[in-house]
């Protein structure tokens, strides 16, 4: 041990166990007031050089903490903190304990994320919290990230997703860490949470807190965390074979048997991961750091991904722990290789007949219909990549001022970077089928980017301590400027394929003046003064009121700056004495209050200012010079879109603790939400203008229980269940100077189309589909369709005017259902989650199931049951709506932890198996509907070009050792 001792220290041996009378292994025991300490072992044993009768602290996740006099032979029984009511969770600028929160703030650890081979931070907490919703539409590909929403969409132009902030740094990037250094994933839901940070708040905030030093002092602790894992494809779509194909004399025989889609996909795929970490703690500080390589490959034949990471943290403390130096950073490389997703689509709709190459073995190359490709040649043969480098650096300097036992002050200055770029390099070969359409040799294109953020905070802490009152106070200057560059060029016409894009100069449409090169920057500055107070009393009564005051450089000249205030309270009812009988049946029951105004500010730079661009080229004075036009109009009154929050709930715990759980309910309104509408001319220059005008409205209710079945013997099980309901509705869009009847959204696809999936007026719901609703057919098999007289009229006669809200692609109902068993060393968990009430358009069915489909190949469904409808295909209607209700088996994990009794080496070992995306069950006939788009404000739209499913099983093997 690395702490004073006095003379009289002597060995003091003890034992840790819980009510039961097991064993609790690794448990903290630490003399008060010091980092010394150690860990109890298998048999919950522990020795410790100290002094007789000083104050021990026994700690233990999951259980309460303990305080004890040293003395040789002491046992120690800890009770299980089952509510855990003095759990640490990160807030905004800070932390709390869990009693303390009085606004809809839920974290999530390490111990309860979802197991396996996981590579997206998200989804670690998939399913785990009430209103948060993971969309993951292409997992099995290497390259995707999951998509995150909280509590639905509320911007028409402006991002929907969440602010992330990584270890303090607000806007980090989830790609930049590695899940295994995740330590807690936390979810500021409401307005009364996330207000603190201004115009970033308005969807929700984000916080993951990474790994620091840990173990007993002068122990370093190693973490070897390895895993393989496998994705087995599912089915793929169920399409005419080419001998199905003649038979229904759909198009030209070339007498070739070709499964296009088939060659394009593999059976399964890989994903390795490899992590080594270590950590410690010294007497006057703490260091960590891990090293991560990924490499996988994907269902398609060209997608892959490797990448090699690294991360180090270090803290010092000085001057008797009066000052404090921390510091971290991350850098990870990696290197992408890109399929083309479009291509499931051509494989899908092409004719199975034809051959993938020529007798001369080059590859075949259809002339009809214009465009067409051969997907084997595109997915083999072009070249496309992308080599990304992020950085995360974070260093900071804290003075503790002041440190009694009613006052505690402290200030702290801190400086952030984050750096990523990200080279694009792409070649097609004189050969392939672009090359053909486009009647050039070859084409190679390269663009680079380069985001980076410099951060420079200030924080100031106070808590004062009293009697029956605590009271904390942080106050902080933050200021951010945030840099974007990119340039590019492209060339086409190519001697040699061989040489890809790396003489990008080569190319002949260089020297014919049609090769292109561009150019972009933009920056913004953001400054935020900010504040908060929490309030305790007697743990009875918690309270807490935040302000930030912030300016952005993107606003325009009258919108430069605006103001973010919150409140929420709290009353822990079982410690208010006239509800003193209610202790025997709720171990707590706390209803909570919040209200908040928060912003969103994701758009672009420069959008409140006049801008130009380049528009066409004049011959002046005997040379040709490019002229510019204005591009958009200024408007100096564009600010940010302003969401006002009310947040009501109760937490609670019953049963002694064995059941906990919380009910609460939502309403935000976000206004002046950023659209462009029609600009008059004059006195503006431009035809459409950036304005805040429209409102929406989020509202809806969260359920969270969690119940411990089983808890005081060797087997344990606690099962949790995770419901929400929510709604979003557009009650404004117009104002007495802009007007707009509707928003029209998702551009059906096809050339020259002008019809759209969805639209959204005032009053109505985000995710409505708009087209024609379907009245059955004729005896020809055509499709009819209602008209305004609820008349069942052919599609051919079909009216614009007869379009009508047919049904919506946004889910109101999400419901997941956790589990975990223990039984001594082995463990079980597995999670099923589901969405409800919600409506699938069937793109592919749109495209190619039915028998007078424009496509090539179609569905063997046409033909089954879908044969009494032969037209109707391509029109936006409700027949090629579905129910998309599912409820799928997505996580299952089995694990054996072994702890060996004498730990001086290895202090445990675990081996796991584990299955993700396992079943689903639903009545939906496209893809798993698990996969389409529930997020943003175009949901529910199942795309042809999806990317194939898989179900996942791995095997991992996590080591600790000394």
């Amino acid at each position: 041990m690395f702490f004073a001792l006095k003379v009289s220290a002597q060995t003091i041996n003890g034992n840790v166990r819980d009510e039961v009378g097991e064993p609790i292994i690794g448990a903290n025991v630490v003399v008060k007031g010091t980092q010394g300490g150690t860990i109890t072992d298998i048999d919950g044993n522990f020795k410790l050089q100290c002094k007789t009768g000083i104050t021990l602290v026994v700690t233990y996740i999951g259980y309460n903490p303990q305080e004890a006099q040293a003395k040789d032979g002491m046992q120690i029984v800890l009770r299980e903190d089952v509510a855990q009511l003095n759990e640490v969770v990160v807030v905004g600028y800070g932390s709390l304990a869990k009693k303390e929160i009085s606004s809809s703030i839920v974290q999530i650890s390490k111990e309860q994320f979802n197991q396996g081979a996981v590579t997206d931070p998200m989804a670690l907490v998939s399913g785990k919290i009430a209103g948060l919703n993971v969309s993951a539409t292409a997992e099995a590909n290497p390259n995707s990230l999951s998509s995150i929403q909280v509590r639905g969409a509320g911007s028409l132009t402006a991002s929907n997703g969440p602010l992330v902030v990584i270890d303090g740094i607000a806007g980090g990037d989830l790609r930049n860490i590695s899940t295994q250094d995740v330590e807690s994933i936390t979810v500021l839901k409401d307005a009364g949470s996330a207000a603190i940070y201004g115009t970033r708040g308005a969807n929700g905030v984000i916080l993951i807190t990474t790994k620091k030093g840990s173990a007993a002092q002068g122990v370093v602790n190693f973490t070897y965390d390895s895993w393989v894992a496998v994705n087995l494809a599912k089915g793929k779509p169920d399409i005419l074979s080419a001998d199905e194909f003649r038979r229904s004399r759909r198009g030209t025989d070339y007498g070739y048997n070709t499964d296009w889609y088939d060659l394009i996909t593999r059976d399964a795929s890989y994903n390795v991961n490899q992590y080594l970490s270590v950590d410690g703690t010294t007497k006057n500080g703490y260091f960590g750091g891990s090293l991560n390589y990924k490499k996988a490959n994907g269902l398609d034949i060209a997608s892959g991904r490797k990448e090699f990471g690294g991360r180090f943290v270090i803290g010092q403390r000085a001057l008797d722990s009066r000052l404090q130096f921390n510091s971290s950073l991350s850098l990870r490389k990696v290197h992408e290789d890109y399929g083309n997703d479009g291509m499931f689509d051509t494989a899908l709709t092409m004719n199975p007949t034809l051959p993938v190459y020529n007798a001369d073995g080059s590859y075949y190359q259809a002339t009809s219909p214009t465009d067409i490709s051969n997907p084997v040649l595109t997915m083999k043969e072009n070249t496309s990549n992308a080599d990304r480098i992020y950085l995360l650096g974070n260093a900071d300097v804290k003075l503790n001022i002041l440190t009694n036992e009613k006052h505690n002050l402290d200030t702290s200055l801190s400086y952030a970077l984050q750096y990523n770029d990200n080279k694009n390099n792409f070649y097609t070969p004189s050969y392939s089928s672009e090359s053909f359409w486009g009647g050039y040799s070859g084409r190679a294109n390269i663009n680079y980017q380069k985001w980076w953020t410099d951060r420079l905070e200030w924080l100031a802490n106070y808590t004062l301590s009293l009697q029956d009152h605590q009271i904390k106070a942080v106050v902080g200057y933050s200021w951010e400027r945030s840099m974007w560059e990119q340039s590019g060029n492209e060339n086409k016409g190519f001697a040699y394929d061989t040489t890809l894009y790396h003489l990008i100069g080569s190319g002949t449409a260089l020297k014919d003046g049609t090769a292109n090169m561009w150019a972009g920057k933009s920056e913004s500055t953001l400054i935020g003064f900010f504040g908060r107070v929490n309030y305790n009393y007697k743990d009875m009564l918690f309270a807490s009121a935040s302000l930030r005051r912030e300016g952005s450089t993107k606003f325009g000249t009258n919108q430069k700056w605006g103001n973010f205030p919150s409140a929420s309270l709290a009353w822990e009812l079982t410690k208010v004495p006239v509800f003193s009988k209610m202790t025997s049946a709720f171990q707590s029951l706390k209803p909570r209050v919040s209200y908040g105004v928060t912003g969103r500010s994701d758009f672009d730079a420069y959008r409140s200012m006049p801008t130009y661009s380049s528009n066409g080229s004049y011959f002046i004075n005997n040379q040709w010079v490019t002229g510019f036009a204005p591009s958009s109009n200024a408007n100096p009154s564009l600010g940010w879109e302003k969401s006002k929050a009310f947040n009501i709930g109760v937490d609670f715990a019953v049963l002694n603790s064995r059941l906990r759980g919380s009910v609460e309910y939502f309403n935000r309104k976000s206004e002046d939400l950023l659209y462009s509408y029609t600009a008059p001319q004059p006195p503006y220059v431009w035809n459409s203008i950036l304005v805040n005008v429209g409102t929406t409205e989020n509202t809806g209710f969260e359920v969270v229980l969690d119940y411990d079945v089983f808890s005081k013997n060797a087997f344990k099980w606690t099962t949790g269940v995770n419901y929400s309901y929510g709604t979003t509705k557009l009650s404004k869009l117009s104002n007495d100077i802009y007007k707009a009847s509707y928003v029209d959204l998702y551009l059906k696809p096809g050339v020259g189309t002008s019809e759209y999936f969805f639209r959204i007026q005032e009053g109505g719901k985000i995710g409505q589909f708009y087209g024609y609703k379907y009245a059955g057919t004729d005896e020809n098999g055509n499709m009819l369709i209602y008209n305004n007289d609820s008349e069942a009229i052919p599609v051919s006669q079909a009216d614009a005017s007869f379009k009508r809200y047919i049904g919506n692609g946004a889910p109101p109902h999400f419901l997941s259902w956790n589990n975990f068993f223990s039984y001594r060393n082995w463990d079980l968990s597995f999670q099923f989650r589901g969405a409800f009430g919600f409506e699938i358009f069937n793109m592919r069915k749109y495209g190619m199931g039915l028998q007078l489909s424009g496509t090539d190949n179609i569905l063997r469904s046409a033909y089954l049951e879908d044969k009494d409808l032969k037209t109707g295909g391509g029109v936006i209607s409700s027949y090629f709506l579905e129910k998309g209700d599912y409820l799928k088996l997505d996580n299952l994990t089995l694990g054996y932890t072994f702890t060996p009794k004498n730990r001086k080496l290895v202090e445990n070992l675990r081996v796991y198996l584990a299955a993700k995306n396992i079943f689903t069950l639903t009545g939906y006939k496209g893809n798993d509907p698990s996969i389409v788009t529930s997020t943003g404000i175009t949901p529910g739209v199942d795309s042809n070009s999806a990317y194939p499913t898989a179900t996942q099983m791995s095997i991992g093997i996590t080591m600790k050792f000394h």
